[in-house]
């Protein structure tokens, strides 16, 4: 047992998480979320959640009924209409619980409150996820570090951009970890299979250009076959554009699967495809990677280029759509290239980005924070919170409360009045 777990289950207090919940979530955020909880569940750690479902459906909320199947305390509300109630409920169950660190993800109701906990003495850690926009945002707002926080990156990127924009000082690196299966993909030529993993969506994923160039790749070589394996808004839209160009035999939408369903897909496929404009570090092709599928991938400003050496563990290409399709065509004719690019991708993630490697870096950091740990009780919601603005990108999600109108009666008694 390592020095850092030992003193987490020594703990007389739980570490706490916040997250969202939505019904039939795939994000690669919730899914690193699950494993670590149920890693640290599983070594003693005490733990208490508090999770703000969005949307319709709060019975069927990720990640809830795995988690209390376990033993895992989870706190499940629905996430209100008021900003500023989101963060003073949140604070509220700090307050209840008495943490010993705090573990925000993806929510900025969240990570306000484990700001102002913070300043009060209440160590916590921010998460950037992603080159997501909104992540930069709160992180400015909240400046971790000077609020007793600590700035975490999935990637070397995340951290030395962090570091240049003067967000922290000292960022911690913990790229996100998986499982390396025993058995691996093979090679095929034909079919060579294809297949893309996660939300169906345009914002980030561009999915629209994932189908383009499915569509370019397969009219370029009939031995490409692709599988996409996911759902997401965009999925009913996609679906028109293959039937269109008459390729509903060879681009096959799976909807939703399970992890286990998920891998096996990988373990039958030879490559993957991503065209995100911005990403992390992203769980998908860690996960295709691990399993010897080799990665072909936009070369975006993210954690990507940490992965893909062009050539060698996968593929880069631009957003052209009839490019990235010929970086296809070129590994089905290329069993050298294929060979090389999978042997280095799952050599790259079994040596540097395993679960077990990850997940100790967690331990050690949670277990560092707690030793900072200055509040030991007391309130932590403050007379007056000053909430984003409505409509500014910290308070996505929250909408401008509906004015009712005025009942007909009103008018009725006001026109008695004057007539």
């Amino acid at each position: 047992m390592t020095p850092g777990l030992e003193a987490l289950r020594a703990l007389d207090r739980p570490i706490a998480f916040g997250h969202y919940g939505l019904v039939n979530d795939i994000s690669g955020v919730t899914t690193w979320l699950h494993g670590l909880l149920s890693y640290l569940h599983g070594e003693g750690v005490p733990l208490v959640v508090r999770s703000h479902h969005i949307g319709a459906g709060i019975e069927r909320s990720s990640l809830v009924a795995e988690l209390r199947g376990m033993g895992v305390e989870v706190e499940l509300v629905q996430r209100g209409a008021s900003m500023e109630q989101d963060i003073r409920d949140t604070l509220r169950f700090l307050e209840r619980h008495r943490p010993a660190v705090f573990l925000p993800q993806c929510l900025n109701e969240m990570y306000i409150a484990a700001a102002i906990s913070g300043a009060r003495g209440l160590p916590w850690l921010l998460t950037m996820h992603s080159d997501d926009p909104d992540y930069w945002e709160v992180a400015r707002h909240t400046l971790p570090e000077r609020c007793g926080g600590r700035l975490v990156c999935v990637s070397q990127h995340l951290a030395d951009r962090s570091r240049t924009e003067g967000l922290a000082a000292d960022p911690v690196v913990i790229p996100y970890g998986v499982d390396v299966p025993d058995t691996r993909a093979v090679y095929s030529a034909d079919p060579f299979t294809v297949v893309y993993s996660g939300r169906l969506v345009e914002e980030q994923k561009r999915f629209s250009l994932v189908v383009e160039t499915m569509v370019h790749a397969c009219r370029l070589d009939p031995r490409l076959r692709f599988r996409v394996l996911g759902q997401g808004p965009a999925g009913e839209s996609a679906r028109r554009v293959v039937a269109d160009a008459g390729l509903v035999a060879r681009i096959h939408f799976s909807g939703r699967l399970d992890p286990d369903q998920v891998g096996k897909e990988l373990l039958g496929a030879q490559a993957l495809i991503l065209m995100s404009d911005y990403e992390g570090l992203p769980v998908s092709m860690l996960e295709a990677m691990a399993a010897g599928v080799v990665p072909v991938v936009r070369a975006t400003e993210s954690g990507i280029p940490e992965l893909v050496i062009d050539g060698r563990t996968g593929l880069l290409v631009d957003e052209r759509p009839e490019r990235a399709a010929g970086r296809f065509v070129q590994l089905v004719n290329d069993r050298a290239m294929w060979d090389r690019c999978s042997e280095g991708a799952r050599d790259l993630v079994a040596n540097r980005y395993s679960k077990g490697r990850s997940y100790l870096q967690w331990v050690d950091l949670i277990a560092r924070s707690a030793s900072s740990l200055n509040w030991s009780a007391g309130e932590l919601v403050p007379e007056h919170i000053e909430a984003p603005a409505l409509g500014s990108r910290l308070a996505k999600g929250y909408r401008k409360p509906v004015e009712q109108a005025l009942p007909v009666g009103f008018f009725q008694r006001i026109l008695k009045r004057l007539f």
